[in-house]
């Protein structure tokens, strides 16, 4: 079970907050589309295994060549597309200060010796246009210095209001032009913030713009749940008479699950195939772990145990949960079989471990575990079986989540005061806070 205030199972969870006062939800439009059409076919001539520990990739974006002198959206366009390419870990930003040092290019002639010169392998030329009805229409090219070659040209479209999705979408494609992998430019957090007595699910870009509320009933939500395509969220509300699993679509529909009904429902976690979501929920006195199948709208219990067992999590490939469980004394993290066979314990150090969160390709676990009197994020190899610490100093740091493409964690933190959201690299490097104002915490990356 999961206490509201602060976000750790295992501890009551308030029995009943006032009946909504606003029942409607409504969910704000998170992503766009436009056109897209290529220039020409990509030809790809470095990849690049970021993974495997080579080196970035050294590349120059100067700002587009634009039409109109004065265009805002050039600035934005440009420093957006920066910032995606720095944070993702494959690429390394050459000094804009040395971009002066290379004469300009024109439409037929780049200068790769001179933009190899300032330390740039790779070029990205842009050319924007900002029409009077208020789209942009970018054109993107993307060049190998060294070889001196035009890797990709890319067009993309849409109102001016989109110009940091069209940077975003640039980003990824670049990204996955070098690693054979989609960027995470595009991708969004989910968090739960407090609003007085009670809480809200809020939704942001990856790093941090454009927050927007989901949900506005006025009562307790928590423990938001991406879907696997990222249509929907899961999300435990006591919107009604005691707290029950609801969806949200994209579309801004709301139902809600067919579940076990108890006081202590918590901590929805879908499936890979999105089919199925394992949660928890009271039994025969205690909290166990249930898995609903949506289709046939039946609900299987997984754990019979007298401890209390929650926050399940299911593997990558759908074979396996990791949960939380004080069988041993301590809450500890676990692993069964999908079909609740084959529990093992997996954590071994820290006096208290929870909120365990998989790896996309389903090699690590990160989870919160109590070191030394604070919460901290550790990453267990689960083939090596070594655990690592992330985080540390003052303060807790909770409830980890991994982006789907396994380079960074997202994770809630109260180091400065209240709780905030933060993301970090995979190492732990690079931490960045994400919110501000009011408490922010259990986030969730979308795929």
């Amino acid at each position: 079970m999961v206490n509201p205030s602060t976000n750790r199972p295992l501890r009551p969870v308030p029995t009943g907050p006032r009946a909504a006062r606003a029942a409607g939800l409504a969910l704000l439009a998170a992503a766009a589309a436009w056109p897209l059409a290529r220039a020409q076919e990509d030809r790809p001539r470095l990849r690049v295994d970021i993974e495997g520990g080579m080196a970035a990739i050294k590349i120059a974006v100067p700002p587009p060549v634009a039409d109109r002198a004065d265009d805002p959206n050039a600035g934005e366009l440009v420093l957006t597309l920066r910032d995606d390419l720095e944070f993702s870990g494959v690429f390394d930003i050459v000094d804009p200060a040395l971009y002066r040092l290379v004469p300009a290019d024109n439409p037929t002639q780049v200068r790769h010796e001179e933009w190899l010169s300032i330390g740039a392998d790779a070029l990205v030329q842009m050319r924007l246009r900002t029409t009077a009805d208020g789209r942009i229409d970018l054109e993107a090219r993307l060049y190998d210095n060294a070889g001196g070659g035009l890797l990709f040209a890319r067009r993309y479209g849409g109102s001016t209001d989109l110009v940091r999705r069209v940077a975003h979408t640039l980003a990824d494609d670049l990204v996955k032009h070098y690693t054979g992998k989609s960027g995470i430019a595009t991708t969004r957090i989910t968090f739960v913030s407090s609003h007085g007595e009670s809480k809200e699910i809020y939704l942001m870009d990856y790093d941090g713009r454009r927050i927007r509320r989901l949900t506005t009933s006025t009562t307790i939500n928590i423990t938001p749940a991406w879907s696997p395509d990222g249509n929907e969220l899961a999300y435990v509300s006591w919107r009604g008479r005691q707290p029950a699993v609801y969806v949200i679509s994209s579309e801004g529909k709301l139902g809600v699950l067919n579940i076990v009904g108890s006081e202590l429902s918590s901590a929805p976690d879908w499936s890979p195939d999105g089919r199925r979501l394992v949660y928890s929920a009271e039994a025969d006195g205690n909290t166990e772990l249930f898995v609903l199948d949506r289709g046939a709208n039946k609900n299987t219990r997984l754990t019979r145990h007298p401890a209390i067992d929650t926050s399940p999590a299911w593997s990558p490939n759908g074979r396996e949960i990791a949960f939380t469980s004080d069988r041993t004394g301590q809450p500890q993290i676990y692993i069964m079989d999908a079909e609740g066979l084959n529990v093992r314990r997996v954590s071994w150090e820290g006096t208290y471990n929870d909120s365990a969160a998989w790896a996309p390709d389903g090699d690590r676990l990160a989870y919160a575990s109590r070191i030394d009197g604070a919460f901290q994020i550790v990453v267990l190899d689960m083939t090596t079986e070594k655990a690592t610490q992330l985080t540390e100093g003052r303060g807790h740091s909770e409830n980890p989540r991994w982006s789907p493409d396994g380079r960074h964690i997202v994770f809630a933190s109260n180091r400065v005061g209240g709780y905030q959201i933060y993301t970090m690299r995979g190492d732990g490097r690079d931490v960045r806070q994400l919110t501000r104002g009011r408490e922010s915490f259990t986030p969730d990356w979308s795929h």
